[in-house]
Order: structure tokens, then sequence, then C-alpha cells
């Protein structure tokens, strides 16, 4: 291999690492929402390496207490419903420091009020042992406001609705409808493939 070829080689593979390196990193944080929205523990512990610290609101502490923490905060609303939207990252190595945008809204239980806000998780997070997990995290409030939220439970009946624990369909694999829906698919007819043309050589 020539010299010109080796160092193109190692440049894509630094490329490709920065991109895995993202990757991984975004999927944490990722994880960290849908955790919190199902009241999952387990997924909340594994984005945090084990001595990591999390600051939310008046809240810092180590994992363990935080996630309980969390869990009880969140677990006082009827569902909650958190995303990541506009996301910066900044890799030196092992560590990397990232932004990420965060909404949420929160229904209130035995109410049609509605909770929203919006903030950013600024976090340091490290790579051991190939993974990438949080070290610290910090919440960063942006806005917050209190609704209306009737129109929440408007039309409800017709949508399938989530649950807050591994009977969501989330974790179903691999994903099928309910009986009733399948039924109902099965009274209907089924497309027919279309007839592959033959190319043309």
């Amino acid at each position: 291999m020539s010299k010109a070829a080796e160092t193109r080689l190692r440049r894509l593979e630094k490329e490709l690492r920065y991109l895995r390196d993202r990757q991984d990193i975004f999927d944490c944080i990722h994880r960290y929402t849908r955790g919190l929205d199902r009241l999952d523990a387990r997924i909340l512990t594994g984005v945090y390496h084990p001595d990591a610290v999390d600051n939310h609101s008046g809240f810092v502490g180590y994992i363990p207490e935080f996630v309980k923490w969390g869990i009880a905060l969140e677990a006082r609303y009827a569902s909650t419903h958190h995303g990541i939207t506009t996301h910066t990252c900044d890799i030196d190595g092992d560590t990397a420091h990232t932004e990420s945008y965060v909404h949420w809204f929160l229904r209130l239980k035995d109410s049609d009020r509605v909770r929203a806000g919006g903030g950013r998780y600024v976090d340091r997070l490290e790579r051991r042992n190939g993974a990438w997990k949080i070290t610290l995290r910090r919440l960063l409030m942006d806005w917050q406001l209190e609704a209306d939220g009737a129109l929440w439970n408007a039309n409800v009946e017709s949508f399938a609705l989530g649950t807050r624990d591994h009977g969501d369909p989330s974790y179903q694999r691999p994903l099928t409808l309910p009986a009733k829906l399948a039924r109902q698919l099965a009274a209907k007819p089924k497309p027919k493939p279309k007839p592959r043309t033959a190319r043309r050589k």
C-alpha cells in the first residue's frame, strides 16, 4: 500500500471513529429521556457512569439518589413527554462536552392542566471501556408555563395509549398489533406485490 493510501485510510478511520462517537453520545442522551418517560430505573441508571453527578434544579447528588428522586417526581404526573432537539458536541479524546436542548410536557393527574417547559442539558461524558456515559449533567431552565390541556384528552379513545412501564409497546419484541387490530386487518384485502421488471443489460 502506498503512503498516500495509508494516509487516506488513517484519515477515514479517524472520521469514522468521530462519527461513531457522536452517534453513541447522541444515543446516550436519547436513552435518558426514554427512561424518564417510561419511569425505567434501569435505563436511567445505564446512561451514567457509577460515580456520575446530576444537578437538576435544586437537586445535586449521585446517580442512585437521583434516579429515585427523578422517578418519584415524574410519577406525580399522569403522563410526561420529553424530547431532544438541538444538540452540539465537542469531543476531546475520551471526554466530550455536549449541550442538548430539551422540551417537556407534563399532564397533571385529575386535571385538565398541563405544564410545559424548555431548557438545556449541559453534560460532560467520558468513554470508559468503550462506552460513552454521562459523568456530570446540569439542567439549565430557559422557559416554562402552565396551560389548558383539555385537548390532550380530546378523542383519546381513537388513539393507542402508552404506559409508563414495560407494558408499553416500545418494549415489545417483535412489535405486533393487538389481537383486535390484527382481526380488523385480516378482514382487509392484502395488497399484491408488483411484478418485478427485468433489468436491461
